[in-house]
């Protein structure tokens, strides 16, 4: 069900890419889509091994930094780094 949002979310964000409130909408839903994917495709590899998991962790927040940086979206930029900053943050504790 997930990859099906991803995709729904994808072809929207092909679709929509003049209209700037509707695209980024798209764009947020297909990233936060894919952050569910990874996580539990991260967990079914990988039961209780949470080094896999901070591993998909910081492949998302890079996707992020890239995409914020790419299409000019200082939110994307700045989620990716925080979310960066907090998985490091409890794979240090």
């Amino acid at each position: 069900m997930t990859t099906i949002s991803i995709l729904v979310f994808g072809l929207a964000v092909r679709r929509l890419k003049g209209r700037k409130i509707i695209f980024q909408m798209a764009l947020m839903g297909m990233v936060l889509s894919l952050l569910l994917l990874t996580v539990s495709l991260a967990e079914f590899m990988a039961p209780g091994k949470a080094v896999i998991l901070y591993i998909f962790l910081f492949i998302n927040c890079g996707l992020w930094i890239l995409l914020g940086n790419k299409l000019k979206l200082l939110h994307f930029s700045i989620a990716g780094s925080l979310g960066a900053l907090v998985t490091l943050y409890f794979l240090i504790i």
